[in-house]
């Protein structure tokens, strides 16, 4: 039975929103059980009407200040921009802006644009750029505020009463799914200790898992089990690009990126480990 069920007894967290159901399936006709917590709401930034209006604006009057909180953010705001014609307008526009960068992945992806550095936080942590920034004559400065999720009143409220105009850049908005709750159900399993795996299709939703992980106070502890007990499971090399940039030094990755090998790929390492030991201390099915 244990050869026909290799994954009886084991839970699967996964992330996807499209083909979900297929994947649920898969893992079934194998024994597992599923958690399914969507972290991707599959439409297009492009489609953001308030996205839209707040890039045309950083067109038209170019800012001061950019305050950019995330790589994923920056790099799915250009995408976003790219599909309305215009990339090249809004990093020109960037391009006279002083930029305060959060981290390193900020940093990076606005360096490979061109967008030359001006500060950036030590220890990756917005307090700290938030001071700075706070530290200049902000009277009359206009400064893009590059949100990552979740909205910031705090922020936009003391920037404001340093006198500034604040343009909030939100292109995770469109994908962040409406009902964040089975997404964040999934994290605190993962957290728990009670999935074997989580499953990515996607690099938007590793980044969105713990955008919605961080309003919980819970994406060091997400992170932490990724890297750790927890299989972290991307179906190519670009989504687990994602993981790795969020802290998961080794996603599994198939050698095809699709999802049939993905799912093979999970039950041949599940499998594998669970003839020793599984989650919980729960016994495997020959035991």
């Amino acid at each position: 039975m244990a050869d026909l069920l290799p994954l009886a007894g084991l839970v699967v967290g996964i992330t996807a929103e499209r083909r979900a159901d297929e994947q649920a399936r898969l893992f079934a006709d194998r024994g597992a059980a599923t958690v399914h917590g969507p972290a991707l709401r599959v439409t297009s930034a492009g489609d953001d009407a308030a996205l839209r209006a707040a890039t045309e604006a950083v067109v038209r009057d170019p800012p001061d200040l950019l305050l950019a909180s995330t790589g994923f953010g920056m790099k799915a705001w250009l995408e976003a921009a790219d599909g309305w014609g215009l990339r090249a307008a809004v990093v020109e526009a960037l391009g006279r802006a002083r930029v305060a960068n959060r981290g390193a992945k900020a940093a990076s992806a606005n360096a490979a644009v061109g967008l030359r550095e001006w500060y950036r936080a030590p220890n990756e942590r917005f307090d700290e750029l938030l001071t700075r920034v706070l530290a200049e004559r902000l009277d009359g400065a206009r400064v893009v505020l590059q949100l990552h999720g979740t909205a910031m009143p705090r922020t936009v409220a003391r920037l404001t009463a340093a006198g500034a105009e604040v343009i909030e850049i939100d292109a995770y908005r469109a994908s962040l799914p409406d009902d964040r709750a089975p997404a964040l159900a999934l994290v605190e399993a993962a957290c728990a200790g009670r999935l074997a795996a989580v499953t990515f299709t996607t690099a938007p939703a590793v980044h969105n898992l713990f955008v919605i992980a961080a309003a919980a106070g819970l994406d060091a502890d997400l992170r932490r089990a990724l890297d750790g007990p927890v299989l972290a499971a991307c179906v190519g090399p670009v989504c687990a690009e994602g993981a790795v940039e969020e802290g998961v030094s080794a996603p599994l990755v198939p050698e095809r990126s699709r999802l049939v090998p993905l799912v093979a790929a999970v039950t041949a390492r599940l499998s594998a480990a669970a003839r020793s030991t599984r989650p919980n201390g729960l016994s495997g099915p020959n035991e």
